[in-house]
């Protein structure tokens, strides 16, 4: 009877997914879809309004019953399709913000007017918002919202010179007026050189619950903003640079001028790599999560200006939080973008599969493999850690196993492998496994940087070295063993050069309070 109930009910929802994309509320339809399903429900509706007493005390029951079940599968259609609608919506914003990306890359390098780009784009990001983007001191780039006017100066200046993320503000009253939210977002713009405020994003959402979804949205559009003008800046910089040069040496010999041209080339070379790695920094988290009982500690040493490794902190339902440590094989630019598209695809299918890691890296190695056609691969290790009892449920794809130590044990209980690496074969799974912090353990991650790092005589620092230095300092702070880890790791190198990314992750859960 459940199955022939739930069949019935779900055969509407394509239907609501198209009233909710033409913008058509869907709450009224559903307590038709209830009513479909059970007509006993409408005679219930009606004995309950006129008050007529019943024949039997059976049919009273049979009516109550049936109005239970509109209501119980009125609440279940409402919830499906609220679930498929946040789907939709979330692909297609996911789907935009690659299409806006890919854009913005093909901008001309000399272009420093974004606005018909940005009008072709935002309205499909942010449909029914109040928008302004500003490029410091006066000069709008777009906006949008029913009833739009420009907000103060003054607002703007209070991003000058600071350092903050983001800021909230109240919401103008000619947007409140027009239904918008009373909170609005001021997400800067920063320049890639030296992290100034160039500009931002004023963002008003119609209701307080889209704020921290428009909010990682409205950073990485800010993000793709800077990394433009920051390549128009470099561009009359190098236009400059050359014009110079030519006035320089148009009476100098041949030679003198190749190797002046030469000398620009490798500089420039070596500015985009500067600024790639900027924007690569720019794309981990910017700060720590604290967890009440835990204490978290992370550090990445990249051995270039680029870097294949990466790590992340995702909040997910619960009060649970994903723990990232990954390595993409192989340096320089091409890791780098590879390392984005993973963290950036990991991170999505993490909350779309929250409660389970081996189906988040499933789906994100099948995006992986469609999006890309390169030899490259990354190792992954994604943990689910539930900070209220210390349960760990992880996907090791191919990575360096982490240990967790205890004060209670001799041995350290490694993490091990659960399946392949991302991005080699399109039809294989992996395995979750799980395991349990303790009060006072301690959980190392790493990536291969840290345990085949090189002294002078091509002797590994190997894992046997990073159980004792962590072991020995267990009683301290997350941070102190971070910090005395990586101590003993350039320690040993010595003056041998370093070959690999260093990544190092420190998760410890306190000792029980006496």
């Amino acid at each position: 009877m459940k199955d022939k109930v739930f069949a019935k009910s779900t055969q509407f929802l394509p239907e609501l997914i198209a009233e909710e994309r033409q913008g058509r509320p869907a709450a009224t339809r559903l307590l038709l879809i209830s009513l479909y399903i059970n007509p006993l429900a409408l005679l219930a509706l009606i004995w309950l309004l006129s008050r007529t007493p019943l024949i039997t005390v059976n049919t009273q029951g049979l009516l109550i019953l049936s109005l239970a079940t509109f209501l119980g599968v009125g609440a279940l259609a409402y919830y499906l399709n609220k679930q498929v609608v946040a789907y939709v919506r979330h692909g297609r914003q996911l789907h935009y913000l690659e299409r806006l990306a890919q854009a913005i890359l093909h901008e001309p390098s000399d272009n420093t007017d974004l606005s018909p780009l940005l009008v072709s784009f935002l309205p499909q990001l942010y449909p029914d918002a109040w928008l302004e983007i500003r490029l410091l001191p006066e000069q709008i780039l777009y906006f949008q919202g029913e009833g739009w006017v420009a907000t103060e100066n003054k607002l703007w200046q209070q991003m000058v010179g600071s350092e903050q993320l983001y800021w909230q503000e109240p919401a103008l009253p000619e947007a409140v007026a027009n239904g918008y939210g009373p909170v609005a977002l001021l997400v800067p713009i920063r320049s890639l050189s030296n992290q100034e405020a160039i500009g931002g994003i004023y963002l008003l959402p119609r209701t307080a619950a889209e704020e921290r979804t428009y909010l990682d949205l409205t950073q990485t559009v800010a993000g793709y903003i800077a990394a433009h003008m920051n390549r128009v800046e470099s561009y009359y910089k190098a236009l400059n640079t050359q014009a110079e040069a030519y006035k320089k040496e148009i009476y100098a010999q041949v030679y003198q001028s190749e190797v002046v041209v030469q000398t620009l080339a490798y500089e420039r070379m070596e500015k985009e790599l500067l600024v790639a790695g900027k924007i690569q920094a720019t794309m981990l988290p910017q700060h720590i999560p604290e967890l009440p009982g835990w204490q978290l500690s992370v550090a990445l040493e990249p051995a270039r200006e680029t870097s294949g490794d990466f790590y992340d902190f995702i909040p997910l339902p619960n009060g649970r939080i994903g723990l990232v440590v990954a390595d993409v094989a192989d340096k320089g630019v091409g890791a780098a973008l590879y390392m984005a598209l993973s963290r950036t695809l990991i991170r999505v299918f993490a909350y779309d599969h929250c409660d389970d890691p081996a189906q988040a890296l499933t789906a994100a190695n099948q995006r992986i493999l469609s999006d890309t056609n390169s030899d490259l691969f990354v190792t992954v290790l994604y943990i689910v850690l539930d900070p209220e009892n210390g349960q760990l449920t992880y996907c090791n794809a191919g990575h360096p196993p982490p240990y967790i130590l205890s004060t209670n044990a001799v041995s350290p209980q490694a993490l091990t492998l659960t399946g392949l690496p991302l991005g080699i074969f399109d039809d294989v799974s992996w395995e979750r496994g799980s395991a349990r912090m303790q009060h006072g353990d301690v959980l190392v991650l790493y990536t291969d940087g840290v345990t085949e790092a090189e002294d002078e005589m091509a002797n590994f620092f190997g894992e046997r070295r990073l159980q004792t230095i962590a072991r020995k300092f267990i009683k301290r702070s997350a941070a102190i063993i971070e910090s005395k880890i990586l101590t003993t790791i350039y320690d040993f190198m010595g003056e041998a050069p370093q070959h690999d990314d260093i990544t190092l992750m420190i998760v410890a859960r306190e000792p029980m309070p006496k």
